[in-house]
């Protein structure tokens, strides 16, 4: 061998982790792409930041930064404006450091990514594979670098809670999902997950049983309401401090915002109130109403929740709350980006699956930032909706797949059971 080729195939550890010099190699390279890849569309000024995050910097600057927390500048949680409270005292382009923060948290959720698939693999290659699919996926860099939005702040914590999750901590997994509500509303898609779980636990190939205590989610509020403390002290009202994702909920009236789901079918042009409040209550009901036949499913269904079925199941899940409930903007299909990701490097022959859902994501952006429609609603809505059936599709076979080796564990030997189950 070339002297290069010993020293990239070297391996290194990390604790309970060996990796190649090659390996190490890639994630520099990628991670220092990447960045320039976000740097380079840091001086792009969306609407968003013109409408909204610039007025509320400058609101903030003039209220002498933290002081300002006693005032209802913004209908953003009170976590978000805690930290752009902070970035307020800094000589720098706001814009520069409200991306600044979204793109800290593009990494955050890498790192995430990438221990998540090392705990169900064990494999590093596949691992840095994950985490350099997330930092390249195209919506990822647009919602933080060019939009200026923050929604990889929820998705990073979310992702940190399923790390805990599939090392069999519960606890810490919802903690985090907490945290991550506190900055927005949106990790609620990912609980009617962690109800599933309560309702039929996840159990991995090294014995590590994962069941989800109810009373877990008396946590969720807890760091919600501790970001509300300083401004209720500095004295903004007590219901405006909690109530902001109240008013969220009422500010759009339209019953989805450039998102593929169920709504994109009908002519928003024609609906007046009631109409629009009665579908949607309607799409609520019936969004609970298909998560709890897919809880019923899996509780009767005599399986094994290992890894992939696990995975699965968050995906499908966050794919029906999003394509189910009304009032779902474009960019809330992060979170189904980044575990489709986790889907497909779990399950390979699955890359197509969530090729196609990153695409949809990207082409409902396309309007918003850049006035260019990928698909009519209507067409993209049918798009979508074929993906979901896919994704459950999947789920469903691999159960019919699991029960199958649960049975024949009775009754071949012990000694010819195969060690791959997942």
């Amino acid at each position: 061998m070339r002297k290069i080729d010993i020293i990239l195939n070297y391996y290194i550890s990390f604790g309970n982790m060996k990796v190649k010099v090659i390996d190490l190699v890639f994630c520099i390279c990628v991670l220092i792409i990447s960045l320039n890849a976000r740097i380079a569309l840091f001086p792009r000024i969306s609407g968003d930041y013109i409408g909204f995050l610039l007025p509320w910097m400058d609101s903030i600057k003039e209220l002498k930064g933290l002081a300002s927390l006693g005032h209802e500048i913004s209908n953003y949680s009170s976590a978000y404006m805690i930290i752009m409270s902070f970035l307020s005292y800094l000589r720098v382009d706001p814009l520069y450091s409200l991306k600044a923060v979204s793109v800290f948290f593009d990494y955050v959720a890498a790192f995430a990514v990438f221990a998540l698939i090392f705990v169900l693999t064990h494999n590093s290659r596949r691992a840095i594979i994950g985490m350099s699919a997330l930092l390249m996926i195209p919506t990822g860099i647009l919602n933080s670098a060019y939009w200026a939005q923050c929604d990889m702040i929820y998705v990073s914590f979310i992702l940190l809670g399923l790390c805990y999750y599939f090392n069999g901590n519960a606890k810490q997994a919802v903690w985090l999902t907490a945290i991550a509500l506190a900055f927005k509303l949106q990790a609620l898609f990912i609980l009617p997950f962690y109800v599933i779980m309560w309702i039929k636990p996840y159990v991995g190939k090294n014995g590590i049983r994962c069941e989800v205590n109810p009373l877990y989610f008396l946590a969720l509020p807890i760091p919600y309401l501790a970001f509300t403390l300083p401004g209720i002290i500095l004295g903004r009202g007590i219901i405006s401090s909690i109530g902001v994702y109240m008013n969220q909920a009422d500010t759009y009236p339209w019953l989805t915002l450039n998102y593929p789901n169920i709504y994109a079918f009908f002519n928003q042009t024609y609906l007046v109130e009631p109409q629009i409040s009665e579908l949607a209550k309607s799409g609520v009901w019936m969004t609970m109403l298909t998560l709890g036949v897919l809880a019923y499913f899996l509780y009767v269904k005599d399986v094994r929740m290992n890894a992939n079925m696990t995975v699965t199941t968050a995906l499908f899940s966050v794919l029906i709350v999003l394509y189910g409930l009304p009032h779902m903007h474009e960019r809330y299909g992060l979170l189904i980006d980044v575990l489709a990701i986790i889907y497909a490097i779990l399950r390979p022959s699955r890359l197509p699956v969530a090729i196609g859902l990153i695409t949809g994501s990207l082409m409902s952006y396309m309007l918003f930032l850049f006035g260019r429609e990928g698909l009519p609603p209507f067409y993209h809505a049918i798009f979508q909706l074929i993906l979901i059936i896919f994704v459950g599709m999947d789920l469903y076979k691999q159960s019919k797949g699991v029960k199958r080796r649960i049975r024949l564990s009775t009754i071949v030997p012990e000694s010819t059971h195969s060690t791959n189950e997942d």
